[in-house]
């Protein structure tokens, strides 16, 4: 109750004491006006005020160090930039009170104010995305901290389980926090922070994105079609958990990140941010194109960034990798023999023989063996070739000399052998028709 005045007023009013006092160097003073202006402030969701009073007040008990206070002060003022949803503010007031936190004597007090701003800091980093963050501070503070203290204290407990519940995707540590939740050591607004951070950890621990390959294999010529979908039934169980009170009013995927070999690229992906409706679930349709031939190709982990009514951001993931087959393009060569002259009976002509790769894949170890009929008499060449490899768009050619020794149409066979990309033998016979005149 606020007699004569509004609470408005009573509030400006402290707030201007509070300069005055300070202005004057009584610090004490001012900075009980100060908090009384905060509390007052707060009280009636007038958060921003309350953020700079309770800023002064801890500027207020700094100058008398009177440490217990200013952690106080701090923490309100965090407080008010969590209900502002400002959480990157809360994170640096966060900093600045475990910084200040050196000057308390050591003790349970000491313990107990780092433990409670590092875990605060954490879940303002989870609830951004960066939970990592979060854990590296408190591995830094728990250096200052008594062990046997640090292993017991409800908080510990409580960002332990939910780290575990991440790296293990295990959903039965988020029921342990459920259970324990009532005893962890944080006010309302603190809680209400916590609630959000576990809705995150949940939905990234018990929803896992399905993966879907358009075909079995495919050439390095061949677009990979990939859809990552999660069905509406995954999110039922959080629908139908009454621990989560919190209201999901607005879904967006801002991101996906597709693990790969690095003979892949994504060729085609969708347009983010991506608007979902929760109720019907989602499909995304990706393409990666293979740049070229290797062992072991692969798709995977795949990780989908969301972000929660413009403010929370977290994961989906599907930690697995998939084993592509790929497959060379289909190798063919091309083979002519041309007359370079007319052939005619018992009067030797050349004929040129060249062989060509138009096609997408190299062709190794190649064996060509050229089979003459009976009037036709090899005079000069060879008609075997070995060639070690024959690249894209590479061709090779030789020259034999022949004599024919009857007239008549006949056909000159060649047989081609040889090994693809993948290593699969091939074979080949081409005939080719030679009219011998007189």
């Amino acid at each position: 109750m606020f007699f004569g005045k509004s609470p408005k007023e009573k509030a400006e009013n402290d707030f201007n004491k509070a300069e005055h006092l300070f202005e004057a160097l009584q610090y004490k003073k001012a900075g009980k006006y100060y908090e009384s202006a905060g509390d007052t402030f707060y009280e009636i969701k007038d958060f921003s005020s309350a953020e700079l009073s309770f800023l002064n007040a801890a500027k207020s008990y700094i100058k008398e160090e009177r440490h217990i206070n200013v952690l106080n002060s701090l923490r309100k003022a965090s407080n008010c930039s969590l209900q502002l949803n400002n959480y990157a503010y809360s994170q640096k007031v966060f900093e600045k009170a475990l910084i200040y936190t050196k000057k308390l004597s050591k003790g349970k007090e000491k313990h107990s104010f780092y433990i409670i701003f590092s875990v605060l800091y954490y879940l303002c980093a989870l609830i951004k995305g960066e939970p990592e963050k979060g854990v590296n501070l408190i591995k830094k503070i728990q250096k200052r901290i008594n062990k046997d203290y640090f292993k017991v204290h409800s908080l510990i407990h409580f960002i332990t389980n939910l780290t575990i519940a991440i790296r293990d995707k295990n959903e039965s540590y988020l029921e342990k926090i459920i259970n324990d939740f009532n005893e962890i050591e944080l006010n309302q607004v603190e809680r209400e922070l916590a609630q959000i951070a576990i809705l995150l950890v949940y939905m990234q621990v018990s929803i896992s994105p399905e993966v879907v390959l358009d075909q079995e294999q495919w050439t390095i010529k061949d677009l990979i079609g990939l859809r990552i979908k999660v069905d509406e039934t995954s999110f039922n169980s959080i629908k139908q958990n009454l621990f989560f009170e919190f209201q999901i009013k607005e879904f967006k995927i801002l991101k996906v990140s597709i693990g790969h070999s690095d003979n892949l690229t994504i060729k085609n992906k969708p347009e983010f941010p991506l608007d979902i409706s929760l109720q019907k679930g989602f499909d995304m349709d990706f393409e990666l194109k293979p740049q070229f031939q290797k062992d072991i190709s692969f798709i995977g982990p795949i990780k989908i960034q969301y972000e929660i009514n413009g403010k929370y951001i977290g994961y989906f993931e599907n930690r697995n990798e998939f084993n592509l087959t790929l497959l060379s393009p289909p190798t063919h060569l091309d083979v002519s023999i041309k007359n370079l002259k007319p052939p005619l009976i018992d009067k030797t002509f050349p004929l040129e023989i060249l062989i060509e790769n138009h096609s997408d894949s190299e062709a190794r170890n190649l064996e060509i063996t050229l089979t003459l009929p009976e009037p036709l008499k090899l005079m000069r060449g060879t008609l075997e070739k070995q060639i070690y490899s024959l690249g894209t768009n590479e061709s090779i050619n030789w020259k034999i000399s022949a004599k024919p020794i009857e007239a008549g149409d006949f056909e000159i066979i060649g047989d081609i052998k040889y090994s693809d990309p993948d290593q699969n033998i091939l074979k080949e016979r081409k005939i080719f028709p030679i009219s011998i005149k007189m």
